[in-house]
């Protein structure tokens, strides 16, 4: 049975907490594909890459005023001092024509992330190997854990991390470290993940 087959009987879900709100894109482009925030946040909006000059992004929002703005001169974080919501729009004046990132987080009022849980993948082709893969290993103070392999391939366009939770079989796990399997034209072949296995909640 080849690889492609073996992975194609099984899927699992995966997630990935994030306290990011709006992914790192491009400044001068349309600032959409936000997520809406679970609860109550402010907000850390960090401009990287630019040239510097006289920017300004307005988040717009349930939020006292209805809406937040953020100068910018140079690169770097700005921390907001309004609640949000939830959010409605975002903007960018002053930054075109240069080139550079925005990356915007949820934060508290101290300036902690507030992370939410986010679906990567809602039925991802994979092998789980409890059998050969799954093995014990002994931490510190003699407590036990269990850790099993997972092989998957690997998606340029949307790639896995260490600490990801996959959902298999009602039972959740997090990636501890991937591993790239290379063909031999070196490129990527699968990817092999060892997972830890959480206890429910």
């Amino acid at each position: 049975m080849s690889f492609q087959s073996l992975i194609n009987l099984r899927n699992c879900r995966v997630t990935r907490n994030t306290d990011v709100i709006l992914e790192s894109i491009q400044i001068t482009d349309p600032l959409i594909g936000f997520r809406q925030p679970v609860e109550v946040v402010y907000l850390s909006i960090v401009i990287s890459g630019w040239s510097g000059g006289i920017g300004v992004v307005i988040v717009s929002g349930v939020v006292a005023g209805g809406s937040e703005t953020f100068n910018f001169t140079q690169n770097g974080p700005r921390i907001g001092t309004k609640a949000f919501e939830s959010i409605s729009g975002i903007t960018a004046v002053g930054f075109a024509p240069t080139t550079g990132n925005i990356i915007i987080r949820a934060i508290t009022s101290a300036n902690l992330p507030i992370k939410q849980e986010i679906e990567i993948f809602t039925a991802m082709n994979c092998w789980v190997d409890l059998r050969r893969g799954g093995v014990q290993i002994i931490l510190p103070g003699g407590v036990v854990q269990s850790v099993s392999k997972l092989f998957c391939l690997h998606d340029e366009l949307n790639p896995l991390a260490e600490n990801d939770l996959i959902y298999y079989n009602n039972i959740r796990y997090r990636i501890d470290f991937i591993e790239f399997v290379y063909s031999r034209s070196e490129t990527p072949h699968h990817l092999e993940l060892i997972l830890e296995r959480l206890k429910a909640n």
